[in-house]
């Protein structure tokens, strides 16, 4: 082979995101009463950065312990790394993934329907968690280490359950009936070691939402996944408190759209009996009453055994990963107009993607949260009354996007809601890494256990079709822009929860595949092209050019950059797409300032209120103030 095999120096390092406590409305369950009131664990940036012995490609990807990346965040980000470092991390090879923790921050969106819930933009939020990002990514860079990669999968038992299983099961029956369960049990591990074998860290990509924690927590935390990442930290980082250390454990989020950690499943909490229905309802109180749970006693418990399980089994993987990972980095990038997307389902069948718009049961919320007022999942009519109020406050959804979302009734047709600024992104984000034989496929929203599959299948597919076979396909979640939900065509027309907030319409999902499967192409034609036999590369550099091959690959580089007769669409030659809006919007917030604590007049902090007794008997009872 003209290159070697290779194996990557890299680093990763990690970096406390420093977020507003009090008064800070949590991203996530959309409940504008689920106010921050406190601590229960640190939210962080975890950064790996991977890098080829020569230094001439890079990936970077980071976990963040919050519930999703937004647009403006990802935009703030690489305007911070292009001062810094210049065209060394870019758009095609910095991938950013949010845990989807719904007990951490809002306010760090420049869209208007996340204003609603977070209360506007909220400049200190948002600059904690761009500062926090772009530090762990600085720490990185300047600790780079020669090192080793590994790839382990096993399967995460007791961890999860599908919460829309009635969705799932409109899938065809031969597609379903090829797997064994209704979710994704496999967890995939990546394991960074350096030159001499000490652990460095990991990261992992299992699909489980992390919301254990439920939506009446004021607590600030990282929620199960987060958990998960402090218990591995720990018991690598040994006398040190969390957040400290040198080893680094990311539990990253994956096509976790429709799964739920509360196995106890979905019950009437006013009766007890089950409410494991397509509506999601019970017989008295409705879908408000309707809730999943366990598997502990309450939600604290909860959190605990569900992250021991992650953790655990990522333990296990861990101390047996062997199957190393060498070869070349790649990325690809490009933005996309969600809204316009021509999609070739078949050579005689083309239809399109929608503006977005959200359906009626995106109010009702979901088991892990319930909604407001008589909302439920599973509705494909709308309510008159409803619709009056939205008609009257916020304009009639056109003919054009009724007809293209169908048979979703449309609530808030927020692709045609401009008023104080869109209310939704058009532009996407769609982005593959790869690293050797793993492929990292970010995606900007929460795909559902199927749509997952599919995603994967398809772009596996596409990497061996063009002679990159074998690829371990992994899909980061909640990645660079955050677009709600992504079902399949089959379950968007059950339109439950996730399918009513597939903004895009119900062909949102193909849309994603044809994009991935393009960017998936251009990758597999830079492999395929640069990595041909010595001998057939010699032959045909000879007879096309006369550039020589120093070192086995030098010369060989400058003719593919400097040649029309190579296969076009590699991943150089794609098109960037439309480029994304950054508002001038400095900021817009409900969210009242915090007050200082100040100690009462005439005292200071630590003062001491009351004095000991100079000494004391046993059994007798010590009072301290």
């Amino acid at each position: 082979m003209c290159r070697q095999r290779t194996k990557h120096p890299y680093s990763r390092l990690e970096i406390v995101l420093i977020t507003l406590l009090v008064l800070m409305t949590a991203m996530g369950y959309a409940n504008p009463d689920q106010v921050g009131g406190g601590l229960l664990t640190r939210l962080y940036s975890r950064a790996f950065i991977v890098a080829e012995p020569n230094d001439t490609r890079r990936v970077v990807f980071v976990s963040i312990d919050i519930g999703m990346v937004s647009q403006r965040l990802r935009l703030e980000v690489l305007k911070e790394l292009k001062s810094k470092y210049g065209d060394l991390y870019r758009r095609d090879n910095v991938i950013l993934s949010g845990t989807h923790t719904h007990s951490g921050p809002g306010g760090y969106f420049q869209y208007t329907l996340f204003w609603i819930t977070s209360k506007g933009l909220i400049k200190p939020n948002l600059n904690a968690i761009v500062n926090g990002i772009v530090k762990s990514i600085d720490i990185a860079h300047q600790n780079m280490k020669r090192g080793r990669l590994f790839l382990n999968r096993g399967v995460v038992e007791n961890t999860q359950i599908n919460r829309s299983p009635y969705s799932y099961l409109q899938n065809p029956a031969s597609e379903h009936s090829r797997y064994s369960a209704n979710i994704d049990k496999e967890m995939v591990m990546l394991k960074l070691v350096d030159e001499n074998g000490h652990d460095l860290g990991l990261i992992s990509w299992f699909a489980v939402h992390p919301v254990s924690m439920n939506n009446t927590n004021l607590l600030v935390n990282s929620d199960n996944m987060g958990y998960a990442s402090i218990l591995f930290e720990q018991e690598k980082n040994k006398g040190v408190l969390p957040g400290e250390g040198p080893f680094v454990a990311a539990f990253a989020s994956s096509n976790l759209g429709d799964v739920s950690p509360n196995t106890k499943g979905p019950f009437c909490i006013n009766t007890g009996e089950s409410c494991d229905n397509p509506q999601s309802i019970c017989p008295i109180g409705g879908a408000s009453m309707c809730m999943a749970m366990g598997p502990g006693t309450d939600m604290f418990d909860s959190t605990r055994i569900i992250a021991q399980n992650i953790y655990l089994k990522a333990k296990e993987l861990y101390a047996s990963a062997a199957q190393e990972l060498t070869g070349p980095l790649h990325s690809a990038h490009q933005w996309a107009n969600m809204s316009d997307v021509q999609v070739q389902l078949n050579a005689t069948h083309t239809v399109k993607t929608c503006k977005p718009a959200l359906g009626h049961s995106f109010a009702a919320g979901t088991i892990d949260g319930v909604g407001a007022f008589n909302f439920t999942q599973g509705s494909v009519e709308g309510d008159p009354f409803w619709d009056n109020i939205r008609d009257q406050l916020l304009g009639e959804p056109s003919n054009e996007t009724k007809a293209c979302h169908e048979p979703k009734p449309i609530l808030f047709s927020t692709g045609e809601m401009t008023w104080p600024h869109p209310w939704h992104p058009d532009i996407v984000d769609v982005q593959i890494a790869t690293i050797g034989s793993l492929a990292i496929v970010a995606v900007p929203g929460e795909l559902t256990t199927m749509s997952g599959r599919r995603l994967r299948e398809a772009v596996k597919s596409e990497f061996g079709s063009h002679g990159t076979s074998g690829m371990d396909v992994v899909i980061a979640g909640l990645c660079n822009v955050y677009t709600h939900y992504i079902t399949t065509y089959e379950e968007y027309q059950a339109q439950r929860y996730e399918a009513a907030s597939t903004i895009y319409g119900p062909h949102t999902l193909s849309a994603y595949i044809q994009l991935y499967r393009g960017l998936a192409r251009a990758i597999a034609m830079v492999i395929k092209i640069f990595y041909m036999p010595y001998a057939w590369i010699c032959t045909w550099i000879k007879n096309k050019s006369n550039y020589m091959i120093h070192n086995g690959e030098s010369g060989y580089r400058h003719y593919l950059m400097n040649t029309s007769s190579l296969p076009q669409n590699t991943e150089q030659d794609l098109p960037s797409g439309p480029e994304p809006p950054l508002f001038n919007i400095t900021s817009l917030t409900l969210v009242p300032a915090v007050t200082p604590d100040r100690a009462p007049e005439n005292k200071t902090f630590g003062d001491v209120l009351q004095e000991v007794n100079v000494q004391y008997q046993v059994v007798r009872t010590s009072s301290i103030l």
